[in-house]
């Protein structure tokens, strides 16, 4: 009996102790909790009240660095919903860009804060090379149909008219109702386009006006004085040292270039007209007697054979076989074949 009363007493007692430690356990993280949570609140407070309820830290100004002249301040500004006398440290930087980044005329933008009360804005604006307008349309800057093209093919229309946007070429033939703003068009003939648009811009002799895509395998472009300019999808650089030839030997001539095929290499379909004859006139100054002459050099029109049997079946023969090339150009004038020595250096 006396054995079983010690046993429940030491029972007892590690029980009670047990109960103690647990207590002392839930004191102390009731205390640390406590002591925690003050400290958060302790320094909620002291950061309200030193940033943001401080009026020092109030957006005051928001300067806009932009290397275009295509968006308003107002434009970015609402875009980024900023806005002035609000806490700077409440505004948030990435929510802003990517709003700005949203406009597809932006091609990059960068924002900062300034201490105590300025953001700063750094935008990069794309850079239309091209208009990409509907086939009826004539006058893409006031169709709601035509889109501005970058380099890199990025479509956006335009937030304001610029005056150097009315001096950029057109490019039709391409389903403009497929796209939106901020589409990029990838197709080889586009592609094409901006590459010739590009690798023509400080010329001086060929300004172009227009680029015609309906046919799909090839480039009609369309230059100020409303010559027609065949160019192939590929390699347009050499295409443009055999225009440069072409041009050479006009000049020589003291003739314009009303039609020519680029995409021949070798035997250079074109036809040549006065400077001086009006449009009406042009068909009659077109239908001028073939010729073949090196295009790297300016050489008078050869002499015609003598009026042989032979001869004028020859002739007659070569007559055939040039106006055969000029087809795809020319349907009503006898082309001017061009002989290019190579390599051409225009």
């Amino acid at each position: 009996m006396q054995g079983l009363l010690e046993v429940k007493v030491r029972s007892e007692l590690a029980h009670r102790q047990r109960n103690h430690a647990i207590l002392l356990w839930a004191c102390k993280i009731t205390l640390a909790i406590a002591i925690v949570s003050g400290g958060v609140v302790g320094v909620r407070e002291v950061v309200n009240r030193m940033f943001l309820k401080n009026p020092d830290y109030n957006l005051a100004a928001v300067e806009i660095t932009d290397d275009g002249a295509a968006l308003s301040r107002e434009v970015i500004l609402g875009t980024a919903k900023l806005t002035l006398g609000e806490n700077i440290f409440k505004v948030s930087l990435s929510k802003a860009r990517e709003a700005i980044m949203t406009l597809p005329q932006v091609e990059r933008a960068e924002l900062q804060r300034s201490l105590p009360n300025r953001i700063t804005i750094d935008i990069v604006e794309r850079r239309p090379v091209a208009w990409l307008a509907d086939a009826r349309t004539t006058d893409p800057s006031t169709s709601e149909k035509s889109f501005l093209i970058d380099s890199k093919g990025v479509l956006f229309k335009p937030k304001r008219q610029l005056p150097e946007y009315l001096r950029l070429p057109a490019i039709y033939g391409v389903a403009v109702e497929n796209y939106l703003p901020g589409d990029t068009v990838g197709t080889p003939e586009v592609c094409a386009s901006l590459e010739l648009v590009q690798k023509n811009s400080d010329a001086n002799r060929f300004r172009l006006q227009s680029v015609d895509l309906s046919k799909g395998y090839c480039l009609i472009a369309t230059d100020a004085r409303r010559a027609k300019l065949t160019f192939g999808l590929d390699d347009i650089g050499k295409q443009l040292d055999r225009l440069g030839a072409v041009l050479n030997y006009a000049a020589a001539q003291g003739k314009e270039v009303r039609t020519v095929n680029l995409m021949v290499e070798k035997n250079i379909p074109a036809v040549l007209v006065d400077p001086a004859a009006s449009e009406e006139a042009a068909p009659a100054a077109e239908a001028s007697p073939a010729a073949s002459v090196p295009a790297d050099k300016a050489a008078p029109k050869p002499a015609e054979p003598k009026s042989t049997p032979a001869a004028k079946s020859a002739r007659k023969k070569s007559a055939s076989l040039s106006v055969k090339r000029a087809e795809p150009i020319v349907r009503h004038a006898e082309p001017v074949v061009i002989r290019r020595a190579e390599p051409v250096n225009p």
